[in-house]
């Protein structure tokens, strides 16, 4: 699978980031959600995970890129 960066909170180093697929897909990287309320609210499957993103990351992402 071919990432593209399509939108990140930093200029270097690992951070909140969207990536395009070369598929239908967007890769989302983000700050792990390890809150157990959280987690237990969500009631995610053992295939599936969590992260949190800022907001203004989504919004650049719907700007420049699903516009």
């Amino acid at each position: 699978m071919r990432l593209t960066k399509w939108a990140s909170n930093c200029e270097s180093g690992p951070c909140p980031t969207v990536w395009g697929t070369d598929g239908t897909d967007v890769i989302v990287q983000g700050f792990k959600v390890d809150d157990p309320e959280a987690l237990a609210t969500m009631q995610l499957p053992g295939t599936e995970t969590a992260v949190r993103v800022p907001l203004e990351l989504l919004k650049q992402v719907a700007r420049e890129h699903l516009s």
